[in-house]
């Protein structure tokens, strides 16, 4: 799963650059969902978004991410909430 995770990673970075920040956010957030290693790449890119796009995008974006880690999150959290947010998290 780490290919997979960073090469969604390295997608979301290159989206990044291009200025493609909603579709770098989707992405960033499937590879997060699958590795949580990426999340190493979250400070940088929490002081990308507050720099180049401003608080008020910011938000909007970090809403995308959460977002999409609900969508994936949905069908676990419906049946055995308290057993998936013990152990997803488990560190």
């Amino acid at each position: 799963n780490d290919p997979v995770a960073m090469l969604l990673c390295y997608a979301a970075l290159a989206c990044f650059v291009g200025n493609r920040w909603t579709l770098g956010s989707v992405l960033y957030s499937l590879s997060v969902s699958i590795k949580m290693n990426t999340l190493l790449f979250a400070p940088a890119l929490l002081m990308a978004y507050l720099i180049l796009l401003g608080v008020r995008e910011t938000v909007r974006q970090l809403s995308l991410c959460a977002g999409v880690q609900l969508l994936l999150a949905a069908p676990f959290l419906a049946h055995h909430p308290v057993a998936y947010l013990t152990r997803s998290f488990d560190l």
